[in-house]
């Protein structure tokens, strides 16, 4: 090991965290290690420099490009903008005159 971390727990965390150390009768550092291995799937020591050092496009997301075919947004900022002229008009439309 060659990096040390140090951070808070809430109460809650630390006696949960305490319950898996005496009933698997590991140190707490054996514990969390486990922890993120198993919750990033963290295999061996290069995978993290992978993990770390590999930033995510917005395009890498699915979301994006899911509109691109769309013929009725042909300005997707005008778009936008006569759908929430429809929405305040719809507002305006429903609202109790007091």
């Amino acid at each position: 090991m060659s990096k040390r971390i140090q951070f808070l727990l809430s109460d809650e965390e630390y006696e949960y965290l305490k319950g898996i150390k005496e009933t698997q009768n590991k140190p707490f550092s054996v514990v969390i290690r486990q922890a993120l291995e198993k919750t990033y799937d963290i295999k061996k020591p290069e995978m993290t420099s992978k993990i770390v050092n590999k930033k995510k496009n917005l395009r890498d997301y699915q979301f994006c490009g899911m509109w691109k075919d769309r013929t009725d947004m042909t300005d997707s900022v005008q778009w936008v903008r006569n759908q929430r002229e429809k929405w305040n008009e719809r507002l305006e439309r429903n609202r109790v005159k007091i």
